[in-house]
């Protein structure tokens, strides 16, 4: 199966070639292709990931290409975590933000507006492209504001887009693991989107032990969001 990794010279690109040199199974991904507009981010990522293969007996072969079209045909799944004006128009966004007194942040409020409108044009894109070169294809957007990316493009590939965050689960193990439990063996009551939601419930061994969390300040204040925003 082949996979197209667009925003293929970010950080992420190793940790999904890590992933994929675990699999085993006799219909795995065994062929990628990276596309990025950054020619020289590529080479670096191509580097990374061939020194992640050596030795590995059977490592999917990668392609790299700034040529979109090439990275897309005939693809089986195609991943999208792209920054459309890089970290200088991400940087622009949150000082919309925060000149009008809100919280910089790229995905919610006037700064995710501002990413999205610059954005949703270049996922449309995509999106078309891959109903033209790949039209089986699944795609798995972890472009930001997700939510808004991920609507655009199923508007165009309806329900084989996905949208994936790790911001709930990230959110819920941390809280799991601050209480000392294992986050495998808790369920996460969450609710909203993506980087703007709530943690309602954590629960383990059938109790809720968000209240337990919330009552202890020493271990609320341990975690990674107080030292963001404050214990209030």
């Amino acid at each position: 199966m082949r996979l197209a990794i667009l925003g293929g010279g970010g950080f992420r690109t190793p940790l999904v070639h890590g992933a994929l040199l675990t699999d085993t199974h006799e219909r795995r991904v065994d062929e990628v292709w990276l596309h990025d507009v950054d020619e020289a981010r590529l080479g670096t990522i191509r580097r990374v990931l061939d020194e992640m293969s050596a030795g590995h007996p059977d490592p999917p072969r990668v392609h790299v290409s700034t040529d979109l079209d090439r990275a897309l045909e005939g693809s089986d799944f195609v991943f999208s975590a792209i920054r459309v004006g890089g970290l200088e128009g991400r940087t622009a966004d949150e000082r919309v933000a925060l000149d009008l007194g809100l919280l910089g942040q790229e995905t919610t409020g006037p700064g995710g507006l501002a990413y999205g409108l610059r954005t949703v044009p270049v996922a449309v894109h995509v999106a078309e492209r891959v109903r033209a070169l790949a039209p089986d294809a699944w795609v798995i957007n972890f472009t930001n504001p997700a939510g808004m990316i991920t609507e655009a493009m199923q508007a165009v590939l309806g329900d084989r887009v996905v949208g994936i965050c790790d911001s709930p689960i990230g959110l819920g193990r941390r809280a799991a693991a601050t209480l000392g439990l294992d986050p495998a063996r808790t369920t996460v009551d969450y609710v909203g989107l993506n980087h703007l939601g709530w943690l309602r419930g954590l629960h383990h061994d059938g109790r809720d032990v968000l209240p337990d969390l919330l009552a202890d300040d020493a271990l609320l204040g341990s975690m990674e969001e107080n030292q963001l925003f404050g214990l209030d």
